[in-house]
């Protein structure tokens, strides 16, 4: 899941002249400074504030002009991304205005507000909402509740909250604000339009997209009618109007208002502002959606590094950035470089917001997720129970990311085959996404796949195949023919007709699924290796055995490269070019391959899981038919004692488990023994072949 922050203008108040007696230098140094910093030329103002400074120190060390120097430094220092020295300032600025004015004074009140500002930019939230608190407490007192300075005071108090992930409270402070603007300004004011886009900012955090979408252009025509077409706060809006279009799925009206939005901040601001680092993670996730990896991760590694200039490498807006590349390195397959970000992206988050922050969620999903690709579905279970409560305890339980977490928790019980648990968190995200997106939209189409492969699980496949026809139909309209989901779909669709039998049929999907791949993200991409894994087995059930096994030693190199070998899909890869040469008599290759794959399985599934059962089963094959039948007991012994466990029982193993090992005792001198096994195993034929003429499905153990 692609993390954003919304950009919500700050407006930093500089301080004219004070009326007592100025020095005539001093009183044109901030003037100049002043127009300097409106034309946003930072060197410059930066340069004639500090004169401006050393003036007003010989004026001495409580003289208002001196408190009016330091703001009007450390607003600049902010423009520019110097926090540190910014945060001096005003702190100092602030002991000032107390000793000069008193605790009460207007004054006072503007410099608390500067300095909580900065506090909120350096993610030091707990401190700066008693400044906030404390200047609107002086401004009710001094101008009435109503006051326009008064509402722009509660528009930051509901960006603080926002930032908390405290949306209702954000919601409602930013309402209070736009009604106070709108009576006092007019609805066509610049500051009318700044509450309009942080209001829509919060719509867009609960999911209220249509809504959000709205407010950013209402607060885009206001702004193109009152400021300069260069005026930073038009990419401001551009941006967040981007985010909510890539949120909604339209992703070239997105690209097109972001790479807008770049142009104009990169020009006003220069190329190392954070502005722009912002507009830089939001373009190169979009192009992840898009599987345009090559196009996104500069993008990243750029964001990350401007970020970390201005911010520190501790500060959530870097956090932001390793959230987002850690997602396009794992859609890679790279997943240890992938955990690694995450894991300080998580770290960063938890201590600025807190355990049950919406974005602290993110990630643990995030991770999740890698954990499911990893094929640890066990771990991946535990994030995305996390990442859901805490969404469903913060966001409330009908908003998209809710929906996110019941499918990748639905998932997680899919491949455990807890299909009847699966199924109603399916059905429960799929109404949550249509609600929030419409019938058609392709995040609707991804809950579709994914309950039709848990129909298919079942044995549902008319109602698989019509629910994987109308997730393709969807997802060939948006996002494009060309995306990741697509590719899913066809891979899914196919390998359903490939049970089947319809050969030609799941052929056909597979090549269109791997022609996408390959152009997407290369021939030696993981996410192509199981395409090739798949047409590997289409090759093997038509005999076509040199093609097969071309193909599966093309999937395993690819997950080799990607450092990919402790994964379910590789071990089945494994363990299906194994069966391939036990077919063609190539027992030593076929025994060594099936005891690579029992390995990973039992790593990955645990020593009592059905699957590792199978692969049991066929490293004893392997072993008796080189005659090694002491080597072949162990293996025999512990499928057979994990399939009398197993519910329901699965007829087909049993039987197989139960020769293999007669074969052993009887090869042993133990025939006595050996016949008592063949017994059982005929009692298993027996209910097998009852089993299928009552027309009950038959649970066997996976194709190899």
């Amino acid at each position: 899941m692609k993390s954003h922050q919304i950009v919500l203008p700050l407006v930093m108040t500089l301080w004219a002249v004070t009326s007592s007696a100025q020095a005539p230098s001093w009183k044109s140094q901030n003037t100049a400074g002043m127009e300097a910093y409106q034309k946003r030329s930072y060197t410059e103002a930066e340069k004639l504030f500090k004169d401006a400074l050393r003036q007003a120190e010989q004026f001495g060390e409580f003289d208002p002009r001196l408190a009016t120097a330091m703001t009007n430094l450390a607003a600049v220092k902010q423009a520019v991304g110097k926090f540190a020295s910014a945060e001096l300032l005003y702190d100092r600025a602030l002991t000032i205005c107390e000793k000069v004015y008193g605790p009460e004074r207007l004054e006072v009140a503007t410099s608390l507000e500067n300095l909580a500002n900065l506090l909120v930019k350096r993610a030091k939230y707990s401190d700066a909402r008693p400044l906030f608190e404390r200047a609107l407490t002086i401004r009710e007192k001094t101008l009435g509740p109503v006051h326009p300075d008064v509402a722009k005071i509660l528009s930051e108090l509901a960006e603080l909250k926002w930032v908390e992930g405290m949306y209702s409270e954000s919601e409602s402070l930013f309402k209070r604000a736009l009604a106070m603007d709108q009576k006092a300004l007019g609805p066509e004011d610049p500051e009318v339009a700044l509450v309009l886009n942080n209001l829509a900012s919060v719509y867009q955090k609960q999911g209220k997209y249509k809504e959000a979408e709205l407010e950013y252009h209402r607060t885009l025509d206001i702004w193109e009618k009152t400021l300069a077409p260069e005026h930073p706060n038009i990419a401001t809006v551009l941006h967040n109007l981007a985010m909510v279009e890539q949120d909604e799925g339209k992703y070239s009206e997105a690209e097109s208002h972001l790479r807008r939005a770049l142009a104009m901040a990169e020009t006003a601001q220069g190329p190392d502002n954070p502005g722009v680092a912002n507009i830089l993670d939001t373009l190169a996730s979009l192009f992840l959606e898009e599987a345009r990896y090559a196009e996104a991760e500069p993008l990243f590694q750029r964001a990350q590094t401007i970020a970390e200039n201005a911010f520190g490498a501790e500060h959530p807006r870097v956090a932001n950035v390793l959230n987002n590349l850690a997602t396009l390195l794992c859609d890679e397959g790279k997943y240890s470089a992938a955990e690694a970000l995450y894991r300080r992206a998580l770290a960063i988050r938890e201590r600025t917001y807190g355990p049950d922050h919406p974005d602290v969620a993110s990630v643990l999903n995030n991770l999740g997720r890698l954990r499911q690709e990893e094929g640890d579905s066990s771990a991946a279970g535990i994030l995305f129970q996390r990442a859901l409560a805490v969404w469903e305890r913060a966001l409330g339980p009908e908003h998209p990311n809710v929906a996110t977490g019941l499918n990748n928790l639905a998932s997680v019980f899919h491949r455990e085959g807890r299909y009847s648990e699966a199924e109603p968190l399916f059905q429960r995200a799929l109404d949550i996404r249509i609600s929030a997106f419409g019938q058609d939209h392709a995040e609707v189409a991804v809950i579709l796949d994914n309950l039709a492969g848990n129909y298919s699980s079942q044995g549902k496949n008319k109602e698989a195949e019509s629910l994987y026809q109308r997730a393709l139909a969807m997802s060939e309209k948006t996002p494009g023919p060309h995306q990741p989901q697509v590719t899913s779909i066809l891979f899914n669709l196919g390998t359903l007709k490939l049970g089947d039998g319809e050969y030609s049929t799941a052929e056909s999907l597979f090549q269109r699924a791997l022609a996408i791949r390959e152009k997407t993200l290369g021939p030696e991409h993981p996410a192509v290796a199981s395409i090739l894994s798949s047409l590997g087995m289409l090759d093997y059930l038509r005999h076509n055995y040199s093609d097969a096994e071309s193909r599966y030693k093309r999937a395993i190199s690819a997950w080799n490269k990607a450092s990919q070998t402790q994964t379910l899909n590789y071990a089945q890869t494994l363990q299906n070019l194994a069966v391939l040469y036990f077919d063609l008599r190539k027992y030593d290759e076929a025994g060594a391959l099936f005891d690579r794959a029992a390995t990973i399985k039992e790593h990955l599934l645990g020593k009592d899981d059905p699957d590792v059962a199978d692969a049991l089963i066929k490293v004893a094959c392997a072993s008796l038919a080189r005659g090694y039948y002491a080597e072949a007991e162990s293996p025999s012994q512990r499928a057979l004692s994990i399939l009398e466990k197993s519910s329901p029982p699965n007829y087909t193993a049993l039987i197989q488990a139960l020769t293999n090992y007669a074969v052993v005792l009887e090869k042993t001198k133990r025939k006595a023994e050996a016949e008592l096994l063949e017994t059982r195993a005929m009692v298993y034929r027996a209910k097998l072949k009852n089993s299928k003429s009552k027309g009950e499905a038959v649970l066997s153990a996976k194709q190899p």
